[in-house]
């Protein structure tokens, strides 16, 4: 299987990298997201990353490891790039896709390809495998309300 990556939109469902998005170091943020993306798929096939945007200053080559990385160049859009890959290709289901942006994989899976979204594939580690939660989910029946009560009124709820 061969991957096409939205890069950036994988990098704001990566924490650390979403920090950097978010700080204007793209750089940094794109050497998180390459990380990730090698650690998961290292082997596993032709891996293209595209991003919005020119190369910067400190921008990477057109390779990291075994991932091909490529930028859009106004006016076109990494989306662009990646809707008119899968288009043009002549066995896209051999190709996955991995967005969040849903014009980008209904046109995949339009076209045979198979899609991800970017919360799934960052939720991966470099097992394959879904990464364990940090933090359990808010359930209200296991709260002990007459402890937080007397906790805070110096009273019990009864």
């Amino acid at each position: 299987m061969n991957y096409i990556i939205d890069g950036y939109n994988l990098g704001h469902k990566l924490p650390k990298a979403a920090s950097w998005l978010k700080q204007g170091d793209t750089d940094k943020a794109i050497n998180i997201i390459l990380n990730h993306v090698q650690a998961v798929l290292n082997g596993k096939g032709e891996i293209i990353v595209v991003f919005d945007g020119q190369a910067g200053p400190h921008a990477h080559p057109g390779r990291f490891g075994s991932i091909r990385i490529k930028f859009s160049r106004k006016p076109q859009t990494a989306d662009d790039i990646i809707r008119e890959f899968i288009r043009s290709h002549p066995r896209p289901e051999q190709w996955t896709v991995i967005s969040s942006d849903n014009e980008i994989l209904y046109t995949a899976k339009d076209m045979g390809a198979k899609i991800r979204t970017s919360q799934e594939f960052a939720a991966q580690n470099r097992s394959g495998s879904k990464q364990s939660e940090h933090s359990e989910k808010y359930d209200p029946g296991t709260v002990d309300v007459d402890a937080w009560l007397k906790l805070f009124n110096g009273e019990s709820g009864t």
